[in-house]
């Protein structure tokens, strides 16, 4: 018996079918995996990419490491040191000068006293005793702490070193004049060095107790030798 004859649209509609499945199978079997081929080649190539913008990139050297400069130390600054705290106290020449001070910031000094130099710091207190107007009696506060200052980073010495320690002001009853009492201190650096070496040096040690009783404990000993002989024993 023979089969019946498939109709023309069943015929289509088989043909169309296989079509499909052979895109399909070709879809999957050649196409999918050259897609994934393509997008691990541009992968790659982006990562080349990024490598080549890499080594074209200037290198930039190591910054080195700089080593703090040493404080360069002048024979000039020495010298204006020695100036500024001299290595004795030179009295008559610290009163000239602090008498000069007095006269060229144009007050009146009344009196100077000085005290004696300390030897463990190598400070000399000096009290003055001067009258003038505000403006005057500023001055002379300005001369004194100008004399040994720092300007632009050097040491500038144009005398004695001075601490003002304190300043007392009274009016005389008379304009404007003013009673100064002005007590500041002057300083050595020789007397300062001096106390620090003895500091250092450690004391002797006394041995002259040592000796005396050495001597007294071993004469014991040969008076006892001598009366245990006389005893017979």
């Amino acid at each position: 018996m023979k089969g019946k004859k498939p109709s023309k649209t069943t015929a289509i509609a088989l043909i169309v079918g296989g079509d499909l499945i052979l895109l399909l199978l070709g879809w999957f079997m050649l196409v999918s995996p050259q897609r994934s081929n393509a997008q691990s080649t541009a992968q790659a190539a982006q990562a080349t990419e990024v490598q080549i913008q890499q080594a074209r990139a200037p290198v930039v050297p190591p910054t080195p490491v700089t080593q703090p400069k040493q404080p360069e130390i002048r024979t000039a600054y020495l010298y204006k040191l020695s100036q500024a705290m001299p290595m004795t106290t030179d009295m008559p020449n610290l009163l000239l000068e602090l008498n000069q001070v007095v006269r060229s910031a144009g007050v009146e000094l009344v009196s100077m006293s000085p005290t004696p130099t300390d030897p463990t710091t190598g400070a000399t207190s000096i009290t003055l005793s001067v009258s003038g107007d505000f403006y005057s009696l500023t001055d002379l506060l300005y001369r004194l702490r100008s004399l040994v200052a720092v300007r632009n980073g050097a040491l500038d010495v144009s005398g004695r070193l001075f601490s003002v320690t304190s300043v007392t002001l009274t009016p005389t009853g008379t304009g404007r004049e003013l009673n100064a009492g002005v007590s500041l201190s002057a300083f050595t650096f020789g007397a300062a060095a001096a106390a620090a070496s003895a500091a250092a040096v450690p004391a002797p040690i006394d041995t002259s107790s040592t000796s005396a009783s050495a001597t007294t404990t071993t004469a014991e000993t040969t008076s006892s030798a001598s009366a245990d002989t006389a005893f017979g024993h």
